[in-house]
């Protein structure tokens, strides 16, 4: 018997493929984003099938990739074997108890279910809120922590200025669909270092280097041997990109041979980097970025953010700083695109927090996620790997770092689940 229990009203599509929009793009390539470890082309052949003109290496847009998801999904739901029950409830689990090899797992309805095993398969959760001393801001009808809902463009006047927290892909998301919309009002972005996204460059390769990084575990030197190898990409025509990407099937085994304090050096003073050029934006839509900047409907800027208030009119009023230097800003509606909250210790579930409670899962110890093996076996309270509870997904970041992208999850979920039938 297999219990799935979700709240949103759209099962498989989770928060980045639940959009409605077809301004919010893939940043990969269809022929790359399969949800079968073996088949990774199984979306392209699905788009090919439903008679969507895309080539394999087309940004497809996210809600395309979302009735895919959903797709397969209803597909499996509809072959299941015989001697299995798949239930599937419309409902929201809130706590748990584990004794010895089982669990109950009580949901919001009153309903309690018995389980062998229990996989926390959470995805993402909202962004934490801009860490300003004042949070009173957060209660306005004009602060949107959730750049998906639906509300923050239904509310939107065409004339509002736009103020967003973040520079990553999530605002690109928004800036874009503003535009496309024929929104009239500045929109405004702001980061630490006021950095966009890489944009790709496909049809580039790079030899794997990676044993070359086996032998050190301190940061400043792998990075040191990444930047030589960008430069020998240029030399030799190829492109630093494809360097990045080569690293790709190493950068959890990397990562996992670093000591606590280089993890933590990387975090703090190199992460942001790394998702620049890891995490890349289509060409399309860089195109159209620098066309709105240039036309002066969309500014980045770079600082660290003072406070925000709201103002007499409504609006908020915006304090930042760059190079000891503050500036103000004015904005009728602020957005909140830093991306997903990591502390479990922060994060706004009743579940979550129940579970921290009972000590059924801790933070990892970079607050990135949650204390796990590398195969997703929760620790528990008695420090061993869990008999019962495994993870996967953005909840094993911190242990992997590489955790998010379909790449690693579709790999994580059919491992996992080929475990539990073991089992």
């Amino acid at each position: 018997e297999i219990n799935l229990v979700e709240r949103r009203a759209k099962i498989g599509r989770g928060v980045a493929f639940g959009t409605t929009r077809d301004s919010h793009l893939l940043n990969v390539p269809a022929g790359r984003m399969g949800a079968f470890p073996d088949d990774i082309d199984d979306f392209h052949k699905w788009l090919t099938e439903k008679g969507f003109a895309y080539d394999s290496h087309d940004f497809v847009p996210r809600v395309k990739y979302g009735e895919y998801l959903r797709d397969v999904f209803t597909k499996a739901t509809e072959n299941v074997p015989a001697n299995i029950r798949l239930n599937l409830m419309d409902d929201e689990a809130v706590d748990m108890s584990v004794n010895g090899d089982s669990a109950e797992v009580m949901l919001r309805s009153g309903e309690v279910l018995p389980s062998s095993h229990v996989v926390l398969a959470f995805g993402n959760f909202k962004p934490p809120h801009p860490s300003v001393g004042d949070l009173s801001f957060v209660d306005s009808e004009r602060y949107f922590q959730d750049p998906w809902s639906s509300r923050l463009y239904d509310s939107l006047d065409p004339d509002d200025s736009v103020f967003i927290v973040g520079t990553g892909l999530s605002m690109i998301d928004v800036a874009l669909h503003l535009n496309k919309h024929g929104h009239r009002g500045k929109i405004s972005a702001i980061s630490t270092r006021g950095l966009l996204p890489a944009v790709h460059k496909l049809g580039f390769t790079y030899p794997d280097f990676s044993n070359e990084l086996k032998t050190t575990d301190r940061i400043t030197d792998i990075l040191k041997t990444v930047l030589r190898h960008m430069k020998q990409a240029e030399a030799t025509g190829s492109n630093w990109r494809a360097v990045i990407d080569s690293l790709r099937p190493a950068t959890q085994q990397l990562w996992l041979g670093l000591p606590t304090a280089e993890k933590r050096y990387f975090k703090q003073h190199l992460s942001r980097y790394w998702n620049v050029a890891r995490h890349r934006m289509p060409g399309e839509a860089a195109a159209i970025l620098e066309e709105m900047q240039a036309k002066g409907s969309l500014e980045i800027l770079k600082g660290r953010l003072k406070s925000i208030t709201v103002g007499m009119d409504g609006g908020f009023d915006i304090n930042f700083k760059t190079i000891g230097v503050e500036h103000s800003v004015a904005s009728d509606v602020l957005v909140n695109c830093i991306g997903s909250e990591a502390n479990f210790t922060r994060i706004d579930s009743e579940f979550v927090r129940n579970l921290i409670a009972r000590r059924h899962i801790r933070p990892d110890e970079l607050a990135m996620g949650i204390e796990a093996t590398p195969d997703g076996r929760v620790i528990d309270k008695n420090d061993e790997p869990s008999k019962v509870v495994r993870t996967l997904g953005t909840a094993l970041k911190g242990i992997l770092w590489e955790s998010t992208a379909i790449p690693e999850i579709r790999s994580q979920a059919r491992d996992l689940a080929l475990k539990l039938l073991k089992v």
